[in-house]
């Protein structure tokens, strides 16, 4: 990004279909595990067939009885995220009880985002008034299913007393989550920030709604892990996800001074609208082009530079399309050479987590030389990029990723993420 502060990144932390931290994801992700299995609830299964479900997700190993019953499943989440994120950047101990001594919480920032907040909450609030079931709200009903929970539970848990912000911009809502945080360092207004996003959208009026919209998959192969397929010519639909991912981002200078990890630093960020449609994005992928572009700028690099895209791709006609048309736009024939995945076939749809995750996918591809692949993808589109690294990950060196968000309401976040030092 432009300007005199580079910013690192020093903490990550994960829940995810796979279960509890970053290593468990990486390993599953390069193996190419699918994290996709029938829908559990019966209720939910009438509406989605199958989903990216966080399975065996005990909080209460993590969170006190008080905090869990105060709180929603998607703050439960973000909360095992950010404690695994404040630990691996020493800004906390393991136990995910406190901030480290030395670490001011005037000076610490949470950006999270959400596309839905604690919806679960809600609709079990609505459905026991609806039915009769309770006369009369919960007293925690409102704070448990706003989207501003999970930033707010991170704070109190920790007695961060910085600016706490939520982003709910659909799937982009992680994406720009980071992207904006990025504004407090520069300025000096924090010494480090949370950022990252928190999502669990299991409820029967959302899935309903996403059911009768044909934005996801309905029938598929008895091999549940094989229906989420990016880029495919046989795509079904997305397949939705629950998750929630936080990293640390500090200056540089401030990560080297206290001895820190790095493991990557934040280069560019671009964001943008499409102005064009509620849910379907602009076939042109006009609005795409325009966030690519402003995060090639404000990074400083140029699309030879990049060598890895985490696509969002969530494996429908419209969505994949007009992505692949967009890059096209902006990387001409150097498109061919680049190689573009999505690990969607592997966790499905996490909406306001996938940009942050997806993120985490971006830094451990560069950690590791390893690019993760895209599942189910047998026969790519004929429209979609040369190189979708299908079924299985592949060896090779990462110096800069850009990893794409868009989402509903055409909201787009972009960022690029690059080795420490390049």
């Amino acid at each position: 990004m432009s300007g005199p502060e580079r910013i690192a990144v020093t903490g990550l932390g994960a829940v995810t279909p796979y279960g509890m931290g970053v290593p468990r994801f990486w390993d599953a992700i390069s193996a190419g595990k699918p994290g996709i299995g029938q829908t559990t609830d019966p209720e939910l299964r009438r509406w989605a067939p199958v989903a990216a479900e966080v399975r065996d997700f005990d909080a209460g190993q993590y969170l006190s009885k008080k905090l869990l019953r105060n709180t929603d499943r998607v703050t439960h989440l973000a909360l095992v995220a950010a404690a695994e994120a404040i630990a691996d950047s020493d800004l906390g101990p393991d136990d995910g009880t406190k901030l480290a001594p030395d670490v001011d919480p005037d000076r610490i920032g949470i950006s999270l985002g959400t596309a839905f907040g604690g919806v679960q909450s809600l609709e079990a609030g609505a459905y026991a008034l609806a039915t009769g079931t309770s006369k009369r709200g919960g007293p925690r009903l409102v704070s448990k299913s706003i989207p501003n929970a999970p930033a707010s539970a991170i704070a109190m848990h920790y007695r961060i007393r910085g600016p706490v912000m939520t982003y709910a911009t659909a799937c982009a809502s992680s994406a720009n989550s980071i992207g904006e945080a990025v504004r407090w360092l520069r300025c000096g207004e924090v010494d480090a920030v949370l950022a990252g996003g928190a999502e669990c959208l299991f409820s029967p009026a959302i899935l309903a709604g996403l059911n009768a919209s044909s934005a996801i998959a309905l029938k598929g192969p008895d091999d549940y892990g094989a229906w989420s397929r990016p880029f495919a010519t046989d795509r079904l639909g997305m397949v939705m996800g629950e998750g929630a991912a936080v990293l640390v981002l500090e200056t540089v200078d401030r990560a080297r001074a206290r001895g820190a990890k790095i493991y990557a630093e934040l280069a560019g960020y671009g964001t943008s609208n499409d102005a064009y449609h509620e849910t379907a994005p602009d076939p042109t992928g006009a609005g795409a082009i325009l966030a690519i572009n402003h995060a090639l700028r404000s990074s400083g690099l140029n699309v030879k530079d990049i060598d890895y895209v985490n696509a969002h791709a969530t494996a429908t006609i419209s969505g994949d399309l007009a992505e692949s048309r967009a890059l096209r736009k902006v990387f001409g024939e150097h498109l061919d050479r680049i190689p573009v995945s999505s690990i969607k076939g592997a966790v499905g749809h996490m909406l306001g987590a996938a940009g942050a995750i997806e993120s985490i996918a971006c830094i451990k591809a560069m950690e590791t030389a390893l690019i993760p692949p895209t599942l189910n993808c047998e026969k790519p589109d004929p429209e979609s990029p040369p190189d979708v690294v299908p079924l299985r990950s592949r060896k090779q060196r990462i110096r800069c990723a850009l990893s794409n968000s868009f989402g509903f309401g055409g909201q787009n976040g972009v960022l690029v993420w690059q080795e420490p030092g390049v």
